[in-house]
């Protein structure tokens, strides 16, 4: 089934916020479906809410060293391993090309995606 992006959010308690307000415009709250790289993130999300969630790992991503990020600096994707992993796992789960690559930009600056199966 495919699955569309229906939010980012930067903390938890933002997201916890709208899933308690419905905000997230869906009738089916479980349809809803979360992604982040942050460990924490995860844990909170799981204590605090009943949606189903993703932890997926790009740790490797996160060492780069000074050198590979000022080589990359000005490509889009900087083609670590792990970042093309991971854009394979989100297209695996059902995500578009195109939001695979919007989400992978997400998770790696640490933001939380959430999703809806359509």
């Amino acid at each position: 089934m495919d699955k569309s992006i229906v939010g980012v959010y930067s903390s938890v308690p933002q997201l916890i916020s709208d899933v308690k307000e419905r905000k997230i415009k869906t009738v089916d709250i479980s349809s809803i479906h979360f992604y982040t790289v942050e460990p924490k993130q995860y844990r909170i999300m799981n204590e605090n809410t009943s949606l189903e969630g993703s932890l997926l790992d790009i740790s490797a991503s996160n060492d780069d060293s000074g050198i590979h990020s000022l080589a990359t600096a000005f490509d889009e994707d900087d083609g670590s391993i792990q970042l093309v992993q991971l854009e394979k796992k989100l297209r695996d789960e059902g995500f578009s090309h195109r939001d695979a690559l919007e989400c992978k930009t997400y998770l790696h600056k640490g933001m939380i995606v959430v999703t809806e199966k359509v």
